[in-house]
């Protein structure tokens, strides 16, 4: 008995559509396959392998949104903006609605190929104030001068209170600096030596004592008196380069120089035949091996060079009551009266930076911040000031979930990348400065595991040059690598990659660092006019990438590059990768005239600066530079809540953090360890 057609076409149909829903499901499977393992891979670092499986996932699944953001995150990540950039754009264009993604988009094109040096003039406004005296807590009063630290805390001089307050990067108070038994005598200003002292100008006291980091004196400098070495009534405080500390003093109207030791050098700034003298010195700044101080009654800036001898005055009639010097930049920042000046001295070009009005009544001195703020005492109303640039306080800051570790699952933790808009790195946050979140949800206590600044340590890798023309100067080569061990051996992790026709690593933590000078210089063999430089430079990167220590690129070279250098990957998908990745790159030229444009580039724009070896103080200014060097890296440690489903369920998570009016968020996500 034959069957009925009619009977027979539905069954076809519905083994069609069973066949057909099968072929979606493994398309389906087979993307999230990808999809899982390119996040992974993401997180270890493997950026490129990363790239290629969310491009795999995307062949399965042409217009799965999650896999395309994170491909762009992936390219951007890898230096490729242009392409990272079309990505996230061509999702908004092809109707995908996600306020982040456009925020996101709108940022980074807003900030690409933005320029340190080519920031437009600043104007600053008043954002937050932090009270010296709370109800019946007083942490300070009558602040004088706010010396601002490289971990983003402040040192407060109280001369009402006698002492001096450390502040967290939120004005918290973390430890108060007294003096031990003989105590302060009215404190009018304090600096920090490079080797963690503290000279702290006692006004009343008439010496400047210098104390420890739990706050007793070791020593003290000076005495009461009028002979050369004496003090009356010191004020304000200097360092030059080589650490001799200049005072300036009220009381006999000159300035005073020591040595670090206590030994008196010098006294400058009486009457002479070439100066007039001082009538009331305040400010005082070492720069460019100038001394610059200002005398409030005379209205000027008297020019010394640093053994005293008089050069000239700056801004006669131009100034009402000048006290504290700061540089910020090529500028000097001038505290005059009711308002802040900023002084050009090499275009003679004076402006007004802020008019304080209502908005304070006695400020000294005002220092930039390592996070791009403006920090002034008022000690009238014994508070402090932070005045921000009114562009970065809109645009907040720029957030950045570089990996997530999830292998301890539930135990979860972040590496987070916190810089401003012009991707200078934001320093001295704090647990508290933080908010995580997993699906929207707030996560338990967050810990603050890790901050780079508090790290004393670097990861460096020494990128050799082997082009033809270094192979002539391979002798300077070793001399120059003996001298970096000699300078970074205990303080620096070290890697050395050979920029041959075929880059690879040729020393490693794992060696002794007795054979490193060996394999900077090679056989002869090695070098030729094949070398790569941009491949070189790429692999550098990538072995840095996964470092939790603070980053560089020390690029030993004979100074010029080859038409080719950057054939493989071009110059700024080259300063993108690095700078998305908070690595720094110093020039090290082996010759006396190598000079290249497109490495001092490459420095300048990551924060780095070039050396010449054969130049007088040769590299001995790099482990000064270095510990200059910021990184706003983070590692945040949570307890999750999510269910991982074996390890095959995508779980978001959220950062933002916050300083003072600004805030930033990145979201991104992981997997679990995969469970059979």
């Amino acid at each position: 008995m034959k069957t009925p057609r009619l009977f027979i076409f539905p069954m076809l149909v519905t083994c069609n559509l069973l066949i057909f829903s099968q072929q979606i499901d493994l398309a389906k499977v087979k993307a999230n396959e990808e999809f899982r393992w390119g996040v992974t891979a993401f997180h270890k670092g493997y950026l490129n392998e990363a790239i290629l499986s969310f491009k795999r996932a995307l062949t399965y699944q042409s217009e799965e949104p999650l896999a395309r953001i994170w491909l762009g995150r992936a390219y951007l990540q890898s230096g490729f903006e242009d392409a990272g950039l079309a990505e996230l754009k061509g999702l908004l264009t092809s109707g995908y609605r996600d306020l982040f993604l456009q925020n996101w988009v709108e940022l980074l094109e807003s900030t690409r190929g933005l320029r340190r040096d080519l920031r437009p003039k600043a104007k600053w406004v008043f954002t937050t104030e932090i009270e010296g005296v709370r109800g019946e807590n007083v942490f300070f009063k009558g602040p004088t001068v706010v010396r601002p630290r490289s971990d983003g805390s402040y040192y407060v001089v109280s001369y009402v209170k006698n002492e001096v307050t450390l502040l967290d990067v939120n004005g918290i108070p973390l430890r108060s600096i007294r003096g031990g038994l003989q105590g302060l005598d009215h404190p009018f200003d304090a600096v920090e030596s490079r080797d963690g002292l503290l000279y702290v100008s006692e006004f009343r006291g008439d010496r400047i004592a210098v104390c420890n980091a739990i706050g007793n004196k070791v020593r003290v400098i000076g005495s009461r008196g009028r002979n050369p070495g004496s003090l009356l009534g010191p004020q304000y405080l200097a360092f030059d380069s080589i650490q001799n500390i200049y005072v300036s003093e009220v009381g006999n109207r000159r300035v005073s120089k020591f040595d670090q030791e206590g030994k008196f050098l010098t006294t400058f700034g009486e009457r002479s035949e070439y100066f007039e003298g001082f009538t009331t010195p305040t400010g005082i700044l070492v720069k460019d091996e100038k001394v610059f101080v200002a005398d409030r009654d005379r209205k000027l800036v008297a020019v010394f060079d640093t053994n005293g001898n008089y050069i000239t005055s700056l801004l006669k009639g131009k100034l009402q009551a000048p006290e504290g010097l700061e540089q910020m930049g090529s500028l000097i920042l001038i505290s005059d009266g009711n308002r802040l000046l900023g002084y050009d001295v090499e275009t003679d070009n004076l402006h007004t930076f802020v008019e304080y009005g209502s908005q304070a009544r006695r400020i000294l001195r005002v220092s930039p911040d390592v996070n791009g703020n403006l920090v002034a005492a008022d000690f009238d109303t014994h508070s402090i000031h932070i005045l921000t640039e009114l562009s970065e306080l809109y645009t907040g800051l720029t957030v950045r979930v570089q990996r997530v570790d999830s292998a301890s699952h539930p135990e979860v933790s972040l590496v987070v990348r916190v810089s401003d808009r012009f991707g200078n790195p934001i320093v001295g946050l704090r647990d508290s400065n933080f908010l995580v979140t997993e699906r929207k949800v707030r996560v338990g206590k967050t810990d603050l595991l890790f901050a780079s600044h508090r790290s004393d340590r670097f990861d460096i890798i020494l990128l050799v040059d082997r082009s033809a023309k270094a192979g002539e100067f391979r002798e300077t080569l070793g001399r120059v690598s003996q001298e970096l061990v000699r300078i970074l051996g205990e303080k620096a992790d070290m890697r050395v990659v050979s920029a041959s026709s075929t880059p690879t690593v040729v020393f490693g933590p794992q060696d002794r660092l007795s054979v490193l000078p060996e394999r900077v210089m090679d056989s002869p063999a090695s070098y030729s006019n094949l070398w790569a430089f941009d491949v070189g430079l790429r692999l550098a990167t990538t072995e840095l990438l996964t470092s939790r220590m603070r980053k560089a690129v020390l690029f030993l070279t004979a100074g010029s590059l080859p038409p080719t250098a950057f054939r493989n990957f071009g110059l700024n998908e080259s300063l993108a990768y690095m700078r998305n990745n908070g690595i720094v790159f110093y020039p090290i030229y082996v010759t006396s005239d190598g000079s290249s444009r497109e490495l001092e580039y490459l420095a300048r724009e990551t924060g780095g600066k070039s050396y010449r070896y054969s130049d007088p103080r040769g590299l001995l200014d790099l482990w000064q530079d270095l510990t200059k060097q910021k990184e706003g890296l983070y590692v945040l440690k949570y307890t999750s809540r999510e269910d991982t489903d074996f390890g095959r369920r995508y779980i978001p998570v959220e950062v933002e953090a916050r300083l003072i009016q600004r805030s930033g968020k990145d979201e991104s996500g992981y997997f679990g360890p995969l469970q059979y």
